[in-house]
Formats: C-alpha cells, structure tokens, sequence
C-alpha cells in the first residue's frame, strides 16, 4: 500500500490537522534549522547554545505529545545547511556527522521511520569519484551503529544528474540507505530530466518529495527550487507520478510544496486516483 505524507513545511499543527482529515503521514521539518542554531545565529543575541538545546528538546516532547494520538506514519527532515559529507577536510565531515547524529537521535526519539539527509555535493567543487568514495566511507561508519527502525533517505540538491547518489546506494549496499528523490531539485539543478532520475535509479528510491517549479530561469536573486504545488510549474505530474509508480511501486510520497498548496495538492492526487475517499490507493 502506498503511503502518502505532508512536509509540516514549519507549521507542524496545522499540517498535522490536514493529516488526520485525509488519513496522511507526517513528515516534520520544524527542527532542520533548529538542531544547528548556535549562540546569535537564528536567536536572541545573549542565548547561549545551551539555550538553544533546552528549546529544542522542549518543542520535541511539545511534539510527540501531540503525535501520540497520530495514527500515520512519521519522518523527519534533518538538517542540511552547510554540510558536506565528502568532504577532503575532515573537520568538515566531523561537523556534519554530529550534527546528523543529533538529527537521528531526535528522529528516534520521536518514532519516525525515515529521516531524509542530504549529501551536501555541489558540483565543480570537488573531483566526483574521489567525494563519491568519501561519501561511500562516510555512510558505512555513520551506518554502524545503528538499528533497522529507521531508513536514512539521502536526498538530491544539487548533483547534476543521478550518478553520485547511485553509486553511494550501491556502495554502502545496505537496505538501511535509500534515495529520497526531490522532484523539483532535480528539474531546477540537474541536467537530467526527473523520469531519468526514476528510471536509472529504480527501487533505490524509497521516498519522494513532490513540488513544482518552472525550472532554470537563472533570474538573479531567483530561487529556481520554488516549492509550488504540483499543478504550477514544468514539471509533467501526471508522466512524473506514472514512472514512480513503474520503477519504485513501494516508495513513499510526501508532497513538499509550499503549505498553501496543500489541500489543492491533495485534491490532485484524489483526482488522479492515488487518494481514494480519503484512504491512500493501493
């Protein structure tokens, strides 16, 4: 049975609300900046990063109070913002490892099932093979010690094409690591079309994030990943959800457009027979 989730896009209740009416999944992405605030950076200028610890583990009982009635199933997004996991400098990759064992603790804590990560690659910036056998290291130690009660889904930003994250997958070889493929990253950043994504990648792919955009405007100052529903943007939906449907049947979708795109988004898959009378189509 597929399952179908919404990014909390940081108003975690009210999507929450939207969740329980059309019997959906969760995914939270409220604590993806906040598990890297240090002192002055997001907060009050005299907060220590102490402080910033205690709000977080405040707002995490805050939530999974409120999930203990939730009845779907639960991911999390973790943080991403200036990692690089392989990177030639190992204090870089240092970094990012604590901050994405803090994100995977606070995704068991709150009884998620998949905590989507990204690599942190940008093309050019280093020589591929060598970062993708950085990479490929850095998953398997990180794989280590952990149990088989969440499936770490590495997600696309910037790669170029479907390479890198195929041959990480295949590299590390466990059942633990997947491909989270974000539809509207690959159409904004790569040079691949999204159903080229599917198809080379296949069951690698165990979760999605759907959204729209227009593509590469390369309009100065102009976020191209521009988070739109899936009715607004170049993106062909309707030929995009027909090959995942083909190449990776038991992935999970979690619709990542904007939160105001939510109910219009819903009612799109309703229409295209994937929601059926508010019970996810099988």
């Amino acid at each position: 049975m597929r399952e179908i989730r919404l990014c909390d896009d940081s108003a975690f209740e009210e999507t929450m609300q939207k969740c329980n009416e059309n019997n959906l999944g969760i995914e939270i992405q409220a604590f993806a900046d906040k598990i890297i605030q240090k002192a002055g950076r997001y907060g009050e200028k005299d907060e220590t990063e102490e402080d910033v610890i205690k709000k977080i583990e405040n707002e995490m009982l805050r939530v999974k109070q409120l999930l203990q009635q939730f009845k779907h199933g639960i991911s999390m997004h973790a943080c991403f913002h200036e990692m690089n996991v392989g990177s030639d400098v190992l204090a870089i990759t240092k970094v990012a490892r604590d901050y994405y064992e803090k994100s995977y603790e606070l995704a068991k804590k709150m009884n998620c099932s998949e905590i989507v990560f990204h690599n942190g690659y940008f093309p050019g910036t280093s020589y591929e093979p060598n970062w993708i056998s950085r990479a490929i290291k850095f998953w398997k130690e990180f794989l280590q010690d952990k149990d088989n009660s969440i499936t770490i889904c590495i997600e696309n930003q910037f790669e170029l094409d479907s390479n890198i994250l195929k041959q990480i997958i295949d590299g590390v070889n466990d059942e633990r690591l997947k491909v989270c493929l974000d539809i509207g990253h690959a159409h904004a950043n790569s040079v691949m079309p999204v159903e080229q994504w599917i198809e080379t990648l296949g069951d690698r792919i165990a979760y999605y994030h759907l959204h729209n955009n227009n593509g590469k405007k390369n309009i100065p100052g102009h976020n191209d990943d521009e988070h739109l529903g899936l009715n607004h943007g170049t993106i062909d939906i309707v030929r995009v959800l027909e090959k995942a449907e083909e190449y990776s049947p038991n992935a999970i979708w979690n619709l990542e457009s904007n939160i105001s795109y939510h109910l219009e988004d819903i009612a799109t898959l309703k229409s295209l027979g994937y929601i059926r009378n508010n019970y996810l189509s099988i």
